[in-house]
């Protein structure tokens, strides 16, 4: 039992061991993002009630759970569009940049995700303002004196990420977020390469519905999980061929970070939820089927 866990560590460890001083990189890259002076918020704010799902899908694009957040709480305070949070939560990626880009072989279909999130979210923010007619606050109509200090307090800490350490110096963050997903990558790949050692490959892509018209169902409800080991998972088992790219492209469209989680946490109504996940849902199948169909 010992020699066959060996075999599988070593194994394993040939598989990831590359991915770490990749994701170290990538992470030292976003932290300096995340860090710079947020001056420019404000500018943000307004810019997004004016250009809605274009600028929504770009700031969606970017590795930051944090944007998410943001657009689900200005949503809930009716200062940005259905369609402009929509547009927010289908870009998003979580970790699924890092992950890739820790993969060389990965290279080539990163921006083909991208591009088509990007085009996804803008589109899907369009039609769904259009469909619903929304009506918003305009950040300049909004007297000073409405926000409460406190409040905006707690916003802000409910609003940091949680797979941040933003109290420690960059590199430590950095090292920290990097050893986490590694960790994830490390971990799955055990039990990946274990499951196919024991059951087969054959019976495992089986199981996991493998070129089955129905695996994009499978990886969008999978990817409603609001942790970023689950965006990991589905790239991980993407990288090992069990999961088609229009499955991970489903499984990354559900996946909106902590976005919905806000949503429920700070009382929207059972509706909106309702329809923000289902329309998540709709979206994230038909563009896993299109592109099984044209793949």
């Amino acid at each position: 039992m010992i020699d066959i866990i060996l075999h599988l560590l070593s194994h394993t460890f040939e598989d990831t061991w590359l991915t770490f001083p990749i994701l170290l990189v990538t992470y030292i890259i976003i932290e300096i993002f995340e860090r710079r002076p947020s001056s420019n918020d404000d500018r943000i704010f307004f810019l997004l009630q004016k250009l809605g799902p274009v600028l929504g899908a770009l700031l969606g694009l970017l590795p930051q759970c944090g944007f998410s957040i943001l657009a689900a709480m200005l949503y809930l305070q009716k200062n940005i569009t259905l369609g402009t949070m929509l547009s927010v939560f289908i870009a998003t990626s979580d970790e699924a940049i890092p992950v890739l880009l820790s993969n060389p072989e990965m290279y080539s279909t990163l921006p083909i995700l991208l591009i088509l999130k990007f085009g996804i979210a803008v589109l899907v923010g369009y039609i769904v303002d259009f469909i619903f007619k929304p009506d918003i606050i305009k950040f300049e109509n909004m007297e000073e004196e409405d926000i409460d200090e406190e409040d905006y307090e707690e916003t802000a800490v409910g609003s940091s990420c949680p797979c941040c350490y933003t109290q420690y110096p960059l590199i430590v963050s950095a090292l920290l977020r990097s050893l986490k997903i590694f960790a994830f990558i490390f971990v799955t790949t055990f039990i990946f390469t274990g499951l196919i050692e024991w059951i087969g490959e054959e019976n495992l892509q089986a199981f996991l519905l493998t070129d089955s018209v129905f695996q994009p169902i499978f990886a969008a409800i999978f990817g409603f999980i609001p942790n970023c080991a689950a965006t990991v998972i589905l790239c991980q088992l993407y990288i090992a061929q069990a999961l088609s790219f229009g499955s991970l492209l489903a499984g990354l469209i559900t996946n909106a970070g902590l976005g919905i989680l806000v949503l429920i946490q700070y009382g929207a109504s059972k509706k909106e939820i309702f329809k923000t996940i289902g329309i998540l849902f709709l979206v994230a199948i038909i563009s896993g089927f299109l592109c099984i169909i044209f793949a």
